[in-house]
């Protein structure tokens, strides 16, 4: 697809999501949340909530000063509740199982919505369309749910039709320390990305509830496929983009993997899925031409 084929598919979308939020702006209510994932479909539907609980670590994974408009609430797992309580919130919005033992304390505050970010029996690419209309539905937002939906596929089948694919399957991981490296695999975000992509994952072995499983350094070396290392990396021990200095990593990261820039969070909605497919797309092309 070319680049003005894409605009010219995009533009009607767009222009409802616009006519849309503008027609319930005055109703818009007053939403909080303490899940990642909740907060970035509120925003992509123009209603961005008030406060978010673990912002400031969020706002580290990103180029751009993530959600001007939304207060910082304190960490994930120790909301700030005085504060929370000032905010006269009509929602908050819950991602069970996590904050379930807070429930009793938050319905004194405002009204409890529990919206599971990642529905059990559903892949992550259904489970993210049903996340997305969940959220929709808090403010009325049905329609902008939808055409929002419709919008992530026009995108993600406009990268398919762009990026380059390598001879070998991806494997995407994530360097922990000298010992160990995170893959991601099935139930995913980056998983569901590059199915829908039209990439095969190199790792399909068994993952935990959040979609990666953690290897030692010689299982590693028994993996096969495209190497595309994420860029910085989470871990407290690694500063930056700074590989370890092993010379185990340094034979098995060589001149055939790719780095790629991390700008997206992994459990995020459709559009952290967005960020990883554009951020991997830019990772390989640039490869292409070194």
């Amino acid at each position: 697809m070319t680049s003005s084929a894409y605009k010219n598919l995009m533009l009607p979308i767009l222009l409802i999501l616009i006519l849309l939020s503008a027609a319930n702006a005055d109703d818009q209510q007053r939403d909080v949340t303490f899940d990642y994932a909740v907060a970035d479909t509120l925003s992509a539907l123009h209603q961005p909530p008030i406060a978010l609980a673990g912002l400031a670590q969020y706002r580290q994974l990103y180029k751009e000063y993530l959600l001007p408009d939304t207060f910082e609430l304190g960490l994930r797992f120790q909301p700030n509740l005085e504060y929370l309580a000032s905010l006269k919130p009509d929602d908050i919005v819950i991602a069970p199982p996590a904050h379930l033992n807070l429930e009793d304390k938050l319905s004194r505050i405002a009204h409890v919505v529990k919206i599971r970010p990642f529905m059990q029996g559903l892949d992550v690419w259904l489970s993210l369309e049903q996340l997305t209309r969940d959220v929709g539905e808090l403010n009325g937002g049905q329609q902008q749910a939808e055409a929002f939906i419709d919008s992530v596929e026009a995108r993600m089948s406009a990268i398919a039709a762009q990026i380059g694919r390598p001879a070998e399957t991806l494997l995407i991981i994530e360097i922990r320390d000298n010992q160990h490296v995170r893959v991601y695999g099935p139930g995913s975000l980056e998983d569901a990305a590059l199915t829908r992509l039209g990439f095969e994952n190199a790792w399909q072995g068994p993952t935990n509830n959040w979609g990666f499983s953690t290897l030692s350094v010689r299982e590693a070396f028994a993996l096969t496929g495209q190497i595309v290392v994420l860029q910085p990396a989470y871990s407290q021990d690694i500063s930056g983009s700074t590989l370890p200095k092993s010379g185990l990593w340094q034979h098995w990261l060589d001149d055939t993997s790719v780095s790629m820039e991390r700008n997206y969070w992994p459990w995020g909605g459709f559009p952290s899925m967005l960020r990883f497919a554009e951020s991997l797309q830019e990772a390989l092309q640039a490869d292409t031409q070194t």
